[in-house]
């Protein structure tokens, strides 16, 4: 006959493997999932990523040409325009001069 203590260890033993093997095998799963989902979320954030550089090339491309358009009129109406333009020019300069010389002399 087995004394008590002994089949008491055998079962918490045999209960603490148990429980050892099921935990082993979670984090296995565990990390399979957690490994796939970060190559998920990888691929994820590369097309994310592809995506933006895609339409920041877009913008930029649609923003050179808006400023190519805008210095081509600039030009065409500096040069049918001269006096005008060269007018417009004094008047701003001067309105530049004189709030930098007002400011020179508050202090």
């Amino acid at each position: 006959m087995e004394p008590k203590g002994d089949s008491r260890d055998d079962s918490v033993r045999t209960t603490v493997q148990n429980l050892m093997s099921e935990c082993d095998h979670l984090l296995a799963e565990l990390g399979d999932e957690g490994a796939r989902r970060y190559r998920e979320a990888v691929t994820g954030l590369q097309r994310q990523m592809r995506r933006t550089r895609d339409d920041l090339d877009d913008l930029q491309y649609s923003a050179v040409r808006r400023a190519t358009k805008s210095i081509r009129r600039a030009d065409a109406y500096v040069h049918d325009n001269p006096w005008q333009s060269a007018g417009a020019a004094a008047a701003v300069g001067a309105l530049i001069g004189a709030a930098v010389a007002i400011l020179l002399t508050r202090r």
